[in-house]
């Protein structure tokens, strides 16, 4: 519950100090957003898009998930969350610039990199890292063709 009741006070300071800080940026984008750059993250707590470019709000459209990937275009019945959000940016927002940032230390790729038919990481994990599997088995050709020495 501590927990929680942080979020509350954040949430509190955030309405006294920096919404009325700037009632003006906070008017427009009540109107509407005008972000130029659509940024696919990680879900990683560690990597803000919006803290680590020092960005306001409305500057940024921001798609997060597990090892910041972009699934393959699939026309069928099933939910398309990263898909839905990435035409939106570029069709009605029409963001001009696409950034994939990644980061180290990442939990996705590292369970990408780690996982195998044989070892399963998780039921959705690993169905959703196996996008990223054809750029694995490239990586790691060109690299067994690689000597370590100078």
């Amino acid at each position: 519950m501590q927990d929680i009741q942080k979020l509350i006070s954040g949430f509190r300071r955030f309405q006294r100090q920096f919404f009325h800080s700037d009632d003006t940026l906070f008017d427009q984008l009540r109107r509407k957003q005008t972000p130029k750059v659509l940024v696919i993250g990680c879900s990683d707590s560690r990597v803000d898009p919006a803290i680590i470019t020092d960005c306001r709000p409305g500057d940024l459209f921001v798609i997060r998930n597990v090892a910041n990937l972009v699934p393959p275009y699939e026309p069928d019945t099933h939910y398309h969350g990263i898909s839905s959000a990435l035409e939106y940016a570029v069709r009605f927002l029409e963001v001009e610039h696409i950034i994939i940032l990644g980061h180290s230390h990442c939990g996705g790729i590292d369970a990408l990199m780690r996982s195998s038919e044989q070892t399963p990481i998780g039921e959705f994990i690993d169905r959703w890292v196996d996008i990223a599997r054809p750029a694995k088995n490239a990586v790691l050709k060109d690299l067994s063709k690689k000597t370590t020495e100078l």
